[in-house]
């Protein structure tokens, strides 16, 4: 089976990549380094990483020629005269950094306006915007230098989107939203779809919708994970901050505001009118109800559901969301509910049999030999 990391172009020397990443080398200086693959699968010539323990149980059975190697981790079986290892602070940025480099990029078409899309006469693209096959760019929107829509990307009216912003194939862009620069918008993501606002059915009139006037703003470094939504605003905005990362199928409610440096995993949902404070995490599948607030830095767990506000710096788990470290005792608990019954009940039945037999012996005579006490009138010798 080729290796998958085949077509990227890389060639360097152990001891020069090192040098680059001011790390230490333990092994041959001239191994020469030709792919990048993950520890179980890669072959001759590939380098991989090792960000802790858990990983460098791997390195012994892997056929990986050199690794990047987080300090303070030991790597068993090493063999320094035919693999290297480079010790740095952190493996995951080294290897981010090398990605980085040797990054082949998204095939964008040529600056302009490709013959197959539609563009509103009032739209404002820029020379060097890049409006890709099958695109709709709407009435008075704004492209700036470096924009580019890759395909079938639908851009609404009003739409203002900054410098050196991706749109994959897919993305749309509803009317009056602005987008912040170097964004990446994965495919069929969303942004700027109604708010979900409907007063609710009576048995006198049916549900009635209260129209969402209001738009949707992203700063700068964002990025929008395939198949995400990002609601307008009833009024006002949604507000994502600068640099947060949404993973796929992340679905944000109206009037939600996200400070800086956020982290949304997979599957996230943030109810109507949720703040979130900066640097705060979310593990996959999490939800935040309505008007919920959470502070800087807080993390949730994956699937946790927060029905009330976090503190910052605080980690929550769990359903409903509370302090790890609460959570975390509640299901060691419960993991030994089960036994904790079993247990109990025998021992009730034992008790119950107990007292069963001590209160036999109370009932019974002391005697069953002793003479019978009863007076008989009739029988009297008296």
């Amino acid at each position: 089976m080729p290796n998958p990391t085949s077509d990227v172009q890389l060639s360097i020397a152990a001891g020069e990549l090192a040098e680059l990443l001011r790390g230490t080398l333990v092994g041959p200086s001239d191994l020469t380094i030709t792919g990048i693959a993950p520890i179980e699968s890669g072959g001759p010539g590939d380098l991989t990483f090792i960000r802790a323990q858990s990983f460098a149980r791997h390195w012994p059975q892997s056929a990986c020629s050199a690794a990047l190697v987080t300090e303070g981790v030991e790597v068993p079986d090493h063999d320094p005269q035919h693999r290297a290892i480079i010790r740095v602070p952190d493996a995951d940025l080294a290897f981010a950094a090398i990605l980085e480099r040797i990054d082949p990029g998204t095939h964008t078409p040529p600056p302009g306006v490709h013959p197959s899309s539609t563009v509103d006469p009032t739209a404002s693209i820029h020379p060097n915007a890049t409006v890709g096959p099958n695109c709709t760019v709407g009435p008075r929107t704004e492209l700036a230098e470096g924009v580019a829509l890759i395909a079938g990307v639908h851009i609404g009216a009003d739409v203002s989107i900054d410098q050196h912003t991706l749109l994959h194939p897919g993305a749309i862009i509803a009317d009056r939203c602005r987008i912040g620069k170097r964004c990446i918008v994965h495919p069929n993501a969303v942004i700027g779809s109604d708010g979900f606002g409907f007063i609710p059915p009576t048995n006198d009139q049916p549900a009635i919708r209260i129209p969402q006037i209001g738009t949707v703003v992203i700063g700068d470094d964002c990025e929008i994970g395939a198949g995400s939504t990002i609601d307008r605003a009833k009024l006002g905005a949604t507000r994502i901050g600068n640099r947060v990362k949404l993973d796929n199928l992340v679905h944000i409610g109206h009037n939600v505001t996200i400070g800086d440096d956020c982290i949304l995993c997979g599957r996230v949902t943030l109810g109507g009118s949720v703040t979130v404070g900066a640097r705060v995490m979310f593990g996959g599948a999490v939800t935040i109800s309505d008007q919920v607030t959470i502070g800087d830095n807080a993390k949730l767990g994956g699937g946790s559901i927060a029905m009330d506000d976090i503190p910052a710096n605080e980690m929550y788990v769990g359903i409903p969301a509370m302090p790890a470290r609460t959570a975390l005792a509640n299901y060691a608990a419960l993991r030994s509910i089960a036994d904790f019954t079993r247990r109990t009940d025998k021992a009730i039945k034992h008790l119950n049999t107990a007292v069963g037999i001590e209160a036999t012996k109370k009932d019974a005579p002391h005697n069953r030999h002793a003479p019978n006490h009863t007076t008989d009138p009739a029988k009297s010798t008296t």
